[in-house]
């Protein structure tokens, strides 16, 4: 099972989303940015047959498909607020390489 990480700050802000009931976020890896891979993040209620949940905690789930959670194994998920680059910030151990702003990585 993959495994993620996500900082109690992280955790906070997530909270903050209207998942309802059977609501889960779901984050997939595609093609994309100038590293060839990036995050894709939205709420979501359809878990497919190939999906696999990464992260539980309370009525927080976070779910992704087979082919991306090769990519999410030790995913560090965390939330600034500082001026310059405030929102959720994807850290990856396996990435080879990432682009100068972050927002894409090398698999």
């Amino acid at each position: 099972m993959t495994q993620i990480a996500i900082t109690e700050r992280a955790q906070d802000e997530l909270s903050k989303l209207d998942l309802g009931e059977s609501g889960f976020l779901r984050i997939n890896v595609v093609p994309g940015g100038c590293s060839g891979m990036t995050y894709t993040a939205a709420v979501d209620t359809d878990f497919g047959s190939e999906d696999v949940s990464v992260f539980e905690a309370g009525a927080l789930r976070i779910v992704t498909d087979a082919g991306s959670a090769i990519f999410l194994e030790g995913l560090n998920i965390d939330f600034s607020d500082d001026l310059i680059r405030s929102g959720f910030r994807f850290t990856n151990p396996n990435a080879s390489g990432s682009c100068g702003c972050g927002a894409s990585f090398a698999g």
